[in-house]
């Protein structure tokens, strides 16, 4: 599984998001990447809001999401069980 969080460099939410999915994922021996949605990646296509949070399995298919800022709760909540 792969943790992805689209966001981009201006927005508040994306901001005070991603430490806190840094932190959850490293405690939970999950990968994560970021993606700036300012910059080409075919995955953020239909990314319509930042920040998304997206869980891919190994078929590169979305198996979980999340739309907007989320506090620890709501990340540990996401990825429960995912580990």
């Amino acid at each position: 599984m792969t943790v992805v969080m689209f966001g981009a460099p201006w927005c508040a939410p994306c901001k005070k998001t991603k430490p806190i999915l840094e932190r959850v994922c490293d405690s939970l021996g999950l990968d994560l990447e970021y993606v700036d949605v300012e910059f080409s990646d075919s995955r953020a296509n239909d990314v319509t809001a930042v920040p998304t949070i997206r869980v891919y399995d190994e078929y590169e298919e979305v198996v979980r999401e999340h739309r907007g800022g989320a506090g620890e709760a709501q990340l540990r909540a996401l990825l429960g069980g995912l580990a």
